[in-house]
């Protein structure tokens, strides 16, 4: 996995991956230009990141190692001479009951951004496994003040990519479909406390990919590909390519978004960005069940239903009694 970060630059990343981040400049005549601000790939990888070892914060049945566990467990790994490995227990029986959920990694960059185009090469990720959640995203301090994009994002069987914003109000898209070749399923991104009067609301903004290649064993059959997010004060897109689509310029390291067509997402509207949207730090994770995964109405869905799948009526108690299911996660 590499990850990049550019200023109207870009970043990449990988579960096998690699990580990118460029910023934007404005360049007389030729318009805008991205260079390379951080790049996050081969041995050193783990340099720019910090683990998460705390309690999952979506109610995960999940227990994320430190840095030395997952070195010693064979959770991660890192070398010049083949992609970063970032994967989760799949030897150990759990009891379902136990707080203690599955071992697992969440990492999240010491460094942060406001805009930038966030590039990830991925090529294999944790999806279209019954339990999984693995996501690719950004996140600012004082959730939800500062905001959430999530880039890459599914649960259990899905097959396509998801990508969401979640903020304070007042903050929603507007779902143009002349903008963008996805389709909205919530316009919504504001996150709301519930009360006794009006129930809670997290969906957050979301706009669900048409690729198949773009998430779960789809996108792992093609070789995987790159996740690509583009943060302006006016917008927020997100692209995803196959890996046999993935623009030269990209690859050359040269990102030119204008040249890429229209994105999956296209996350703007009655929303003012700057004001939702600051000080994000990527991260990288793989949780099981939880509030979405392990959801009653997710797990025994109609559609790729784990219930059925599985033979298990819970996600807990499946993740706890089955870990070879991870063995590719």
């Amino acid at each position: 996995m590499a990850v990049h970060s550019f200023r109207r630059r870009s970043v990449a990343v990988r579960l096998t991956f690699a990580c990118f981040i460029y910023l934007q400049c404005a360049a007389a005549i030729t318009g805008s230009v991205y260079q390379l601000d951080s790049e996050y790939s081969g041995a050193n990888f783990f340099q720019g990141w910090d683990f998460f070892t705390g309690g999952d914060p979506t109610g995960g049945f999940v227990t994320y190692y430190s840095q030395s566990s997952a070195q010693l467990t064979g959770l991660i790994n890192a070398s010049d001479t083949s992609p970063v490995y970032i994967g989760s227990d799949h030897n150990t029986l759990i009891g379902s009951t136990q707080a203690a959920g599955r071992p697992s990694v969440r990492i999240s960059t010491k460094r942060s951004w406001t805009h930038g185009l966030f590039i990830g090469d991925f090529d294999h990720a944790p999806g279209g496994i019954c339990g999984t959640w693995p996501a690719f995203w950004t996140l600012g301090p004082n959730w939800p003040n500062n905001g959430e994009i999530d880039i890459m994002e599914g649960v259990n069987q899905a097959t396509y990519n998801a990508a969401t914003l979640h903020s304070s109000p007042v903050c929603s898209i507007a779902g143009d479909s002349r903008t963008m070749t996805g389709q909205v399923s919530n316009n919504d991104c504001a996150y709301y406390v519930s009360t006794s009067r009006h129930p809670g609301y997290n969906v957050g903004c979301g706009v669900r990919d048409n690729l198949t290649t773009s998430f779960g064993s789809g996108f792992n059959a093609v070789g995987g590909g790159v996740y690509a997010m583009h943060w302006t004060s006016d917008y927020i897109r997100v692209w995803s390519f196959p890996r046999d689509t993935i623009p030269a310029d990209i690859t050359n390291k040269t990102p030119n978004p204008s040249s890429w067509g229209l994105p999956a997402a296209n996350l703007q509207g009655s929303c003012i960005i700057d004001q939702h949207f600051q000080g994000h730090k990527v991260i990288l994770n793989n949780a099981f069940c939880g509030e979405y995964a392990g959801a009653a109405s997710v797990w025994n869905s109609t559609t790729n239903s784990c219930a059925a799948s599985t033979g298990y009526s819970e996600c807990k108690a499946y993740v706890a009694g089955v870990p070879g299911a991870f063995q590719n996660a």
